[in-house]
């Protein structure tokens, strides 16, 4: 008999992503007429037109490397964030970074602090670098809680990571609640702000907070062009700290990421100032029409500062139901139990026609 290659047992232990069918076999399969798209927190707006033309244009170069600093793209971020370019590094989406983060900065010892129910991509990828993830339960609210967290800091804590606004459950932490966690940690461990739905918090709560601006040395702020800007194909997303922090992360990035293509579309995006404020006001719009239908349906919602709501249905049973009977009338919305909240639902937000066909929806399925 053979010997088989073996498999590390942190990775045996991972599940690989599992993709449902794909939307045109499930719209054939179910005979639909109409439906959204409500289940991955993308901007179905679409993509910006200059982004586009900034893509057909990089396309005609794909011959030969890209621009391995992404330098043109980072003095745009970083002109926005009134940074300089070498506190900013772009990759193939905030996830990415994340997996960066892991082989830049934690030993073997190390551990990362951070709360349950929040991004799962970020205990794959610590269980992926052998890292040990220090859970702290979220609020009853599904909120960070800040006191369990700096409660829950021990001398192998490496870094904290945060996502605000946290997905899936979409709540925030405040400018105080942010500025009594940043006094409360030590300088020597690394936070970690993922401000993925950024754009449209800072439209939502004038209490939301802009961690970049705060210029502390162990803060490391990720965001991404997957959301607002409405490219989430093109996997391209940023990391602004201090510089040796990105020095850091550079470190550990493949030399010649992310592509032309994606260099090129993040330029665009960043250009078109007009598509990303039709982005954040179709969603500050949407939102109240979610929260109105949700409490005629009589549903338990989490007010979200995303472009997403999550509903909390009690029960896993009932959260499956839930998600059955929409996709049957060709609303798909994402039941949890990848982020150990099996007993949730987390709506997207969409156009002004899948937002219409939502609300339709559950009101005949209240009925």
């Amino acid at each position: 008999m053979c010997a088989m290659v073996s498999i590390p047992q942190n990775i045996q232990e991972l599940n690989s992503y599992k993709p449902g069918k794909p939307i045109a076999d499930l719209i054939k399969e179910l005979n639909l007429n109409e439906w959204a798209i409500l289940w991955n927190n993308e901007n179905n707006l679409g993509p910006s037109p200059i982004a586009l033309e900034h893509i057909a244009q990089a396309l005609s170069t794909s011959n030969v490397y890209p621009d391995p600093s992404s330098l043109a793209l980072r003095e745009l971020i970083a002109q926005a964030n009134n940074c300089h370019p070498n506190q900013v590094m772009v990759n193939n989406g905030s996830e990415t970074i994340l997996d960066g983060m892991f082989r830049a900065f934690f030993d073997k010892e190390d551990e990362l602090l951070t709360c349950e129910g929040t991004f799962v991509a970020v205990y794959v990828w610590a269980k992926s670098n052998k890292i040990k993830v220090n859970k702290a339960p979220l609020s009853k609210s599904y909120r960070f809680d800040i006191q369990h967290l700096v409660e829950n800091i021990t001398p192998k804590t490496k870094a904290i990571y945060i996502a605000n606004p946290n997905n899936p459950s979409g709540t925030i932490i405040t400018n105080s609640e942010l500025d009594e966690l940043l006094e409360a940690v030590p300088e020597n461990i690394l936070v970690v702000i993922d401000e993925a739905y950024f754009e449209y918090a800072k439209a939502l709560s004038p209490d939301y907070p802009d961690s970049i601006t705060l210029k502390r040395p162990n803060v490391l702020t990720l965001r991404t062009f997957s959301k607002a800007y409405g490219i989430a194909a093109i996997r391209i997303g940023y990391a602004i700290g201090t510089e040796y922090l990105i020095d850091a992360l550079n470190k550990v990035r493949m030399t010649f990421a992310p592509s032309n293509v994606a260099q090129a579309a993040g330029i665009g995006a960043i250009k078109d100032k007009e598509h990303l404020q039709k982005s954040i006001e179709l969603n500050t719009h949407a939102l109240p029409q979610f929260y109105a239908a949700l409490h005629d349906a009589e549903l338990n919602y989490i007010p979200s500062y995303g472009n997403f709501v999550m509903v909390d249905m009690h029960s896993i049973e009932q959260a499956k139901e839930f998600t059955e009977k929409l996709m049957k009338k060709g609303v798909f919305v994402r039941h949890l139990p990848a982020f150990g909240l099996p007993h949730c639902v987390r709506i997207s937000t969409g156009t002004e026609k899948e937002n219409e066909l939502f609300v339709k929806t559950l009101a005949l399925l209240h009925d």
